[in-house]
């Protein structure tokens, strides 16, 4: 998506997510290295909202120069679009950047993950029967049930939502972006609903909100294996692994993937509920304080 920006020959990047958002973070190192500035409109409690500890995603877009503006989730569109426009007038060419990269042109990212993931499974000889990962706006899970199918892996995806919608309401997102990327890269293959195994129950009831068993997975992954998970994304989709693999979901011999989609800068802000829950006392809150339902 950033070489749609340079072939437009923009000379700033707008966009929008969540507050703690990572996709406003690679957006912006990636705009910053390419000599772009940006704009990203994030959405919090309130509008104008400024913490006073920066800490996160949110002090990583700060330390990338971008030009930060916080409103209601209501109000994103429009601030987007007002953005724009204000950069237009001042001489700019700005290009804005839709949906957090789920897109066509950004479901083409994970189809080629497949493809680099296939190469890795031959060139290992593992036998890979699921991919477990985070599915959000739905870009990633539409890219990797698109690559799968389109290399004929027998891989199963399944998705673990990051609470910013039901189970209907990503199967119904996430077919919509599939059926819109097969016309964009012309392929004539047949994926349904079955293709789409998507959970709901791991995210905490909202998106960015904390609980048990994403804390449970973040220390357990960072105690076995030293890998550090977020609780926004990452820490969802295996908190639905181990809770498949306790129910007996897999099969002994069955090869399972899961998908480190990145974020660690996020678990920075839940310190508290995370110490907590290694200290075996309550979380001290479930929605995070710069959540707009705050």
């Amino acid at each position: 998506m950033m070489g749609e920006a340079v072939r437009q020959g923009a000379d700033y990047v707008v966009t929008g997510a969540g507050f703690h958002s990572n996709w406003c973070t690679q957006t912006a190192a990636a705009a910053r290295k390419l000599g772009m500035k940006v704009v990203l409109v994030k959405s919090g409690p309130k509008d104008g909202y400024d913490p006073e500890d920066y800490d996160g995603n949110h002090l990583l877009h700060f330390l990338s120069g971008a030009e930060i503006r916080m409103v209601k989730p209501e109000e994103m569109e429009k601030t987007e679009e007002e953005a724009m426009e204000d950069l237009k007038k001042a001489g700019h060419k700005p290009c804005r950047l839709l949906a957090t990269g789920s897109t066509p042109l950004g479901v083409v990212g994970h189809v080629q993950a497949v493809l680099e993931l296939m190469n890795q499974i031959v060139e290992k000889g593992w036998k890979v029967n699921y991919l477990v990962h985070a599915t959000g706006s739905g870009g990633t899970q539409a890219g990797l049930v698109i690559g799968n199918k389109a290399f004929n892996t027998g891989i199963k995806v399944i998705g673990s939502t990051t609470g910013s919608r039901t189970r209907e309401q990503a199967e119904e997102n996430v077919a919509r972006i599939i059926e819109e990327s097969l016309k964009f890269l012309k392929l004539g293959i047949q994926i349904t609903k079955d293709d789409l195994i998507i959970y709901d129950q791991y995210a905490g009831g909202g998106y960015g909100f904390m609980n048990e068993a994403k804390a449970e997975a973040i220390k357990i992954l960072a105690e076995t294996e030293g890998l550090f998970l977020d609780p926004v994304y990452t820490a969802s989709a295996m908190a639905c692994l181990l809770d498949l693999c306790r129910k007996g979901f897999f099969r002994k011999e069955d090869g399972v993937v899961f998908d480190h989609t990145g974020g660690t800068a996020a678990l920075f802000p839940y310190k508290d509920p995370l110490k907590a829950y290694s200290s075996r006392k309550r979380l001290p809150w479930i929605i995070p304080p710069w959540h707009p339902s705050a």
